[in-house]
């Protein structure tokens, strides 16, 4: 890429694409596309929070980073993945994923994840049955809904 196609008189903006989608005819877009296109700089981004992380905090304390996804309230059909990094542990809620980072080892685990509340509360429903890979997901929801996801 070219410095002058990164420069801000050529990009487009959140909103101005948004509208622009909303224009065209009603496109469906799956459930795996739509995770696709979230997912595709998650890791570098995740990344990218923990080295920062680094740089704020040292590398002698382990600290969190945190993954908020946020709708939003005007644009529709804009979903967008906040990542920040904190020296304590969050108190669960919906729409977050937690991750532990010690930076003197950069390892990054893996701690939860919670879906948003619609996912939570069908997850609840009785006769539920979740597929094998959403065993890990069923039990943090459960735990949530518990109380005891900490």
């Amino acid at each position: 890429m070219t410095a002058s196609l990164l420069s801000p008189e050529n990009r487009q903006t959140v909103g101005a694409a948004s509208v622009e989608l909303l224009s065209k005819p009603d496109y469906k877009q799956g459930v795996i596309d739509t995770q696709r296109e979230m997912t595709k700089g998650y890791i570098a981004e995740l990344i990218k929070c923990a080295m920062n992380g680094k740089v704020c905090y040292g590398i002698e304390k382990p600290f969190y980073v945190c993954v908020q996804t946020r709708r939003e309230r005007l644009l529709t059909n804009v979903i967008r993945n906040q990542f920040y990094h904190r020296l304590t542990r969050p108190s669960p809620t919906y729409d977050l994923a937690l991750y532990w980072f010690h930076p003197k080892e950069e390892k990054l685990a893996y701690v939860w994840c919670i879906p948003d509340k619609e996912t939570v509360l069908d997850m609840q429903m009785s006769g539920f049955s979740s597929a094998e890979d959403e065993k890990q997901l069923a039990w943090f929801v459960k735990c949530f809904v518990a109380g005891t996801l900490v």
